[in-house]
């Protein structure tokens, strides 16, 4: 019998392919509060985080979006790309979370307002431009030139800075005040913007950084380059972290796997307190994309 049970628990484990965060508690759960905002396709997707139920917030037709960003008064900004008159483009979209309205903004991809003010940053498929709205119009301000539909990152660091690449090139640092570019070359050789957010709290971003070609480790690094801290997460795992919950100073990550016998992938949702230095698997099942936005209620 006890062979048996043995035998049992070792059959479990192997088909589970079981992830390695343990799950949170009834309390952990309790304790959150407010909602993640993600995208599956055409459809926007709140998650909230105290009972772990989603909801389809609206869906764009037959366009795709392609990035969430954050913005003023419970609104946040969409890169829908779809077709319209027969032409395939990138439009920046402002959605109201509290009426469900949508306003087409300017045709564009990659936007992002750079916290706490009205300052778009985004890429119109030939450069990185600064905009405002300024009685009634766009003024813009260009940042940098590339060619038709080169990949370009952007990440908002302050109400006057955001850090961008364009495509193999270095990470650089554009600052509002004195309006030009600076590269961020200790930055640039620790970590790159892929998978990486900015903490605003700590002046740092949280990055990927690899210890050799299969494994890898998240750090706090400053923008000259610095690692601070390292993330304790268990070994061997594909984790992501997606969003900051600020006011809980809580991470969110993606955790996903595979199982061992049918190679089926599986995701998961886990919460990282700074506080505590635990980390926990709340939300099984769940996959959050590539862009996930925090609100609180």
């Amino acid at each position: 019998m006890a062979m048996r049970t043995h035998a049992s628990k070792l059959i479990a484990v192997l088909l589970c392919g079981c992830a390695q965060l343990a799950a949170c508690g009834a309390d952990e759960r309790e304790e959150m509060r407010g909602s993640l905002f993600f995208v599956v396709g055409s459809y926007l997707v709140q998650l909230d985080l105290r009972d772990g139920s989603t909801a389809v917030v609206t869906n764009v037709g037959d366009a795709e979006i392609q990035s969430l960003s954050p913005q003023l008064d419970n609104r946040l900004l969409l890169t829908v790309y779809g077709s319209e008159n027969q032409r395939d483009m990138h439009r920046l979209v402002l959605y109201d979370i509290e009426t469900r309205q949508m306003l087409p903004l300017l045709n564009g991809r990659q936007g992002y307002y750079l916290p706490g003010t009205k300052t778009l940053v985004f890429d119109d498929g030939v450069g990185i431009y600064l905009t405002e709205r300024v009685m009634g119009s766009w003024e813009r301000t260009e940042v940098a030139e590339h060619r038709f539909n080169e990949r370009v990152e952007i990440m908002p660091i302050s109400a006057q800075r955001f850090a961008y690449r364009v495509g193999d090139g270095p990470l650089v640092l554009f600052d509002k005040t004195v309006g030009r570019s600076l590269e961020l070359a200790g930055l640039d050789t620790t970590c790159d913007l892929e998978r990486a957010l900015w903490f605003t709290a700590r002046e740092q971003m949280l990055c990927k950084l690899r210890r050799n070609e299969s494994e890898y480790e998240y750090a706090f690094v400053t923008l000259d380059g610095s690692v601070e801290q390292t993330l304790s997460l268990p070994a061997g795992r594909d984790f992501k972290p997606v969003a900051w919950v600020p006011d809980q100073d809580v991470l969110v990550l993606t955790e996903q796997w595979s199982t061992w016998f049918t190679a089926r992938q599986r995701s998961a949702v886990g919460l990282s307190g700074f506080a505590t230095g635990e980390a926990c698997r709340c939300i099984e099942d769940q996959y959050l994309g590539d862009t996930v936005i925090y609100r609180g209620n």
